[in-house]
């Protein structure tokens, strides 16, 4: 009995204990959910305002505080010292930047943030394409290391991550180093704070060196005492509801629709034939060797007469002695007053969404039109010497997916990602007569279209 007795008081001391400390983890879990979802939203209000300083830049997130060289305040956002394009950069959670004071968890340390490289607003080094459809480069695992959080396909990985470290744990030493840590204190040393899980070797401290790395997030399990960071991330869906939930965003992504197709009416109007040579432009490919670069959007005389949008046109203007050489980015903005710098810049990061259809009557090297003889229709009806599509976000009922490389392999070549109905099944509209669609929006079709007409005016269609 004795025996019995003092076994049952053992488990008992055991379970006290285990409960006790389930319970002191609950409550640093609840104290550090407040600071992370605070600091969560003030990123989410960076973002979606970042294009009221910048236009035509929508959804950008800070850079962060890194260290204490070049000038910068603590808490400030290090956006012109963020690393190369495309590589992503951790440090401590830019608070000063964002309006706010030092953003603390239950430890008593300041957050840390890490941004993706392909969603960075860091000068001279932001991303040459960022819309909804960019990727994040971050996967969160649970705590057992193996199961995922977000990250499971490349369009669920996290944009930001933000965490709250624990205390100090395996050796962790905190204490201050040199002058410029006044607020958080401690140091910019991220391996004294975020932890290295020891069963998937997963290192909360360490990003990859290079541009478009995956890297991989450990979030600590309640009760776990060899990891304790907490985190919480942002996914490019939610960035995606958010800011095409504005309808000026809408607004403006249909007027650089009826803009782009200005531009090249224009460039129509410049050929050496004069008013009796109104060719159009060659398109660009739909499957480029990269999307991001302006430079990738070149036409190319293969017969094709649909593909994306082209800047770069000096194979339409061998053909037409058109001086032009990019009809985008040296877009006439006396002749095509919106084609703004906040509209170039619109362009920049939307341009793989953009794609274009030119009649026969209209390529560049037919004999020289102002009229119609082989032309595009649009819902059976009308002459159009080409027609500019927009597609719209990404339709699940269609199973449509955007990923690129050189992290992802590439489901941006396939025109049937963008665009709907006939405006995918008409490419490559080697007749140049084919009869394109537009219809409103609904599960099936977002597709927006504006139409040029012989005389190279414009119009929604």
């Amino acid at each position: 009995m004795l025996m019995m007795l003092i076994l049952v008081l053992g488990v008992a001391a055991v379970m006290v204990r285990e409960l006790a400390t389930r319970s002191a983890a609950s409550a640093r879990i609840s104290a550090n959910a407040a600071a992370l979802a605070s600091a969560r939203e003030a990123l989410l209000g960076y973002a979606l305002t970042y294009d009221s300083a910048s236009p035509g830049n929508l959804g950008l997130l800070p850079c962060p505080d890194r260290d204490t060289s070049g000038g910068f305040a603590e808490g400030q956002a290090h956006d012109s010292a963020c690393l190369a394009r495309y590589r992503s950069v951790l440090g401590r959670f830019p608070w000063r930047t964002l309006g706010a004071g030092p953003a603390r968890g239950e430890a008593g340390e300041c957050l840390w943030y890490a941004v993706s490289g392909t969603w960075k607003a860091a000068t001279g080094a932001m991303p040459e394409l960022l819309n909804p459809d960019s990727n994040g480069q971050f996967r969160i695992l649970a705590g057992d290391g193996v199961s995922l959080l977000a990250g499971a396909t490349p369009a669920e990985r996290a944009v930001a991550v933000i965490i709250a470290p624990g205390q100090p744990i395996g050796g962790q030493r905190r204490t201050t180093l040199g002058s410029g840590v006044d607020q958080c204190s401690g140091s910019y040393v991220a391996a004294r704070y975020l932890d290295v899980d020891p069963v998937s070797g997963t290192d909360n401290s360490v990003l990859a060196a290079g541009a478009d790395a995956i890297d991989d997030f450990i979030a600590a399990d309640a009760g776990r005492d060899d990891v304790n960071d907490q985190l919480v991330f942002i996914t490019r869906a939610e960035l995606e509801s958010r800011l095409m939930g504005r309808a000026d965003v809408q607004a403006s992504l249909s007027a650089l629709t009826q803009a782009v197709a200005g531009c090249i009416a224009d460039y129509g109007k410049r050929n050496a034939g004069g008013a009796g040579d109104l060719r159009l432009p060659w398109p660009a490919p739909v499957d480029l060797p990269s999307y991001r670069a302006d430079s990738q959007y070149d036409d190319t005389a293969v017969g094709w007469l649909s593909g994306r949008v082209p800047d770069l046109v000096n194979d339409s203007s061998a053909q037409t002695g058109n001086s032009l050489a990019r009809a985008l980015t040296d877009c006439n903005a006396a002749a095509v007053p919106a084609w703004t710098p906040a509209m170039l810049a619109l362009w920049r990061n939307w341009k793989d969404h953009l794609f274009y259809a030119v009649a026969g009557s209209f390529r560049p090297d037919a004999v020289p039109h102002s009229t119609c003889g082989s032309c595009l229709g649009v819902n059976g009806a009308g002459s159009y010497a080409a027609v500019v599509m927009f597609a719209g976000a990404r339709l699940e009922t269609l199973g449509q997916v955007r990923d690129e490389p050189p992290a992802d392999a590439d489901t941006r070549g396939a025109i049937g990602n963008y665009l709907e109905g006939r405006n995918a099944a008409n490419h490559p509209n080697t007749g140049g007569d084919g009869d394109y669609e537009s219809a409103p929006a609904s599960a099936g079709f977002n597709d927006v279209l504006y139409c040029i007409d012989p005389a190279l005016g414009v119009a929604p269609c």
